[in-house]
């Protein structure tokens, strides 16, 4: 499931992003884009979350903070870059997205290995758990 999110937010990015250098400022396409954008990651956050609870399962109030205080630290990137590249289009904010959610899918493709058909976190992540 968690590939498919991250494919599905990976693939509204890229609209996105394309959308606006084809077709210029559009409501209608930003807000298809976006919707498709925030299906994935609707599907990822829980998923994520799922899954840094098992593995944090020793210290939850922890890995919960960890998680919160990462999340809340890549808004706190992602805010100003757009805006240092610019008010007046949506390109800076496409970019930005499609970035991040290029970044997540390889984060995963490097800390997901494939196991007897099944996908399980990376052997030095599933140590640390108890």
């Amino acid at each position: 499931m968690l590939v498919c999110a991250v494919v599905i937010a990976v693939a509204g990015g890229a609209a996105q992003v394309l959308a606006v250098v084809a077709f210029g400022e559009s409501f209608a396409a930003a807000g298809v884009t976006l919707f498709v954008v925030l299906a994935g990651i609707g599907m990822i956050f829980p998923a994520t979350m799922s899954l840094g609870q098992t593995i944090g399962g020793a210290v939850p109030g922890a890995a919960s903070a960890l998680m919160g205080g990462l999340q809340f630290a890549c808004g706190a990137v992602a805010s100003p870059l757009v805006g240092v590249f610019g008010e007046g289009s949506s390109l800076p904010m496409a970019v930005i997205m499609l970035s991040a959610l290029v970044l997540a899918g390889l984060a995963l493709v490097v800390l997901v290995r494939h196991a007897e058909g099944h996908r399980e976190v990376a052997p030095a992540l599933a140590a640390e758990a108890p």
